[in-house]
Formats: C-alpha cells, sequence, structure tokens
C-alpha cells in the first residue's frame, strides 16, 4: 500500500472545492447514516479516512460526536480548521494517523467509512473489517461504500480534464480486479500519482465477512456515469451501479 499517502495527500492539494458545495453534498450520506443506522439510537460515529473533514463537520452540525481518522497530514489540518471555521471542533476529534495502526479503546454507535474500501489486499481488507467489528457497539452499524468490478471494468479508458488543471484517468486490473484511478497535472505527467481499488460484489464482501461476527444487511445501489452521453444517473440498479453502499449489523 506504499501508493496510499503520497495519493491522497497530492489529490487533496489539487482538489480546488468549496467547502459550502462540499458540505451539502454530504447530506446524502447523512440521510444513509439515520435510515441504515438509526436516527434514534446514534450519537458518536467514528470516520475513517476522513479527508478535508466535510462528512465530520456536517454530521457535527447535526449534532453527532464525530471521531475521525485521516492518513495524510493535510487534510487532517484541514479538517481541524474547517470545524473551527463551522464552530463544532468540541464535536469533532481528528486523529492524524493509520486506521490500520491506530488504537481506539472506545466503542461508537456507527463506522463510516466513505469512498476508499479495498487500498489493500483482502487480507488487508479482512483485518480492516475485523477492527471496524471491534469498534462497534453490540447494537453498532457499519457503513461501507464498495466498488463494484462491473463498472470499473467498463470505464477503462475514460480520461477527463478536471477545471483544476488537472487530468483524470480511469483504468482496470482485470486479473487483480481493481480499478486504476490516476491523477497528473496538465502537460507533467511525471506528477502522476495512482489510487488502485480492489473491487467486491455483495458475494465477494460476504466471502470476507466469513467466519466475523458481523454481516451484510443491506446493499444500496449507487448512481453511474454514462461516458457515451457523459451524464451521470444519481440511482441505478445495483448490475449497472458504479459502487454500493454496504449495511453491516
Amino acid at each position: 500500500m506504499e501508493w496510499v499517502k503520497d495519493f491522497y495527500t497530492k489529490q487533496y492539494e489539487w482538489m480546488n472545492i468549496n467547502d459550502e458545495d462540499m458540505l451539502q453534498a454530504e447530506e446524502e450520506r447523512l440521510q444513509h447514516l439515520e435510515q441504515f443506522a438509526g436516527k434514534s439510537s446514534v450519537r458518536k460515529v467514528l470516520e475513517l479516512g476522513g479527508g478535508k473533514g466535510y462528512f465530520a463537520v456536517a454530521a457535527a452540525r447535526k449534532g453527532y460526536d464525530v471521531k475521525m481518522i485521516e492518513l495524510t497530514e493535510n487534510a487532517a489540518a484541514y479538517s481541524r480548521n474547517l470545524a473551527k471555521k463551522y464552530g463544532v471542533s468540541e464535536k469533532i476529534t481528528v486523529i492524524q494517523g493509520d486506521f490500520y495502526e491506530t488504537a481506539l479503546a472506545e466503542q461508537f454507535d456507527a463506522v463510516c467509512y466513505w469512498d476508499g474500501f479495498g487500498i489493500g489486499t483482502d487480507a488487508d481488507q479482512q483485518r480492516l473489517l475485523k477492527r471496524i467489528r471491534d469498534w462497534l457497539k453490540p447494537d453498532g452499524t457499519a457503513l461501507i461504500d464498495i466498488y463494484t468490478p462491473w463498472f470499473w471494468a467498463k470505464a477503462a479508458g475514460q480520461r477527463m480534464e478536471l477545471g483544476s488543471g488537472m487530468i483524470r484517468a480511469y483504468d482496470f486490473d482485470a486479473h487483480n480486479c481493481r480499478m486504476l484511478d490516476a491523477w497528473w497535472e496538465l502537460g507533467n505527467e511525471v506528477s502522476k500519482v495512482v489510487q488502485s481499488l480492489r473491487c467486491y460484489s455483495p458475494a465477494d464482501l460476504k466471502l470476507l465477512l466469513s467466519g466475523m461476527d458481523i454481516e451484510i444487511s443491506h446493499c444500496e445501489p449507487g448512481g453511474a456515469m454514462d461516458y457515451d452521453a457523459w451524464q451521470y444517473h444519481k440511482k441505478v440498479p445495483l448490475g449497472e451501479a458504479m459502487g454500493y453502499l454496504a449495511v453491516l449489523k
């Protein structure tokens, strides 16, 4: 997983985004948290790979107590400043570290891992899922975004220019069932960094969970990009979706 810290550090540096827009975009995730974990039963939330803190701050503004673990120094610092900016610092604890190694003694009503599962091997994913189970209260819920192999195999070869002067290109490693997401500065391909995420069907995920005291209770399909028309469809059937939200209990 040598690529991980370099990729996300560069990605956060290159992303030119508006704080208010990003906080608004977290509303759907908050709805999923309340729908699948139970609005009345969730108070303490753990977020893995919290990035620049948008979900954590949005959740804190709704009254949740959030602890987030973020690997990169720049995103962790941004998260703390964002929490201060929106007056919710007392509701958020930002841990800058590796969630494969961070020790947490407490348990949570919900553990969320948005848009990032699959960074390592199957064994790495199993190790993380066991940690998530340990972090959950007995009646807790884990919400994990999973990428599908069928969508990303078809997305291979797609390339786009982002408004911030970046190029983004997709590929697919069929042998290892991994989506490859490359970013680089326009005119400077030497700056390229590549994200590699293992894709899992619900059946694959069930195999990962074999023998653990946690199971899939629901799979909520996400959206999909139609690259022929360059149009995003927010809700599609699971067999067409670029990913799904796995609800584990």
